[in-house]
């Protein structure tokens, strides 16, 4: 795993404690945004099953992903 998305995982699993569970999706959506726009996520897809639920969702709507996709090439 690239060190972007170590560095993506150690985030979101220090921050989303601090998160009210309803704003979880929100708030997992900008992150994603901000290190798309700044780090190397190329990994990301074959890495999706490390994140929770609202992370997951985050990712497969910012990269417009199906979860049924896992085969397919993707930027």
């Amino acid at each position: 795993m690239n060190p972007d998305l170590e560095f993506l995982v150690e985030v979101w699993d220090g921050m989303k404690n601090y998160i009210p569970k309803k704003d979880r999706l929100q708030a997992a959506e900008q992150i994603i945004t901000i290190f798309d726009e700044n780090a190397d996520l190329a990994e990301i897809q074959d890495n999706i099953n490390m994140f929770d639920s609202a992370m997951k969702n985050a990712i497969i709507g910012h990269f417009g992903l199906d979860e049924d996709e896992d085969d397919e090439d993707w930027d």
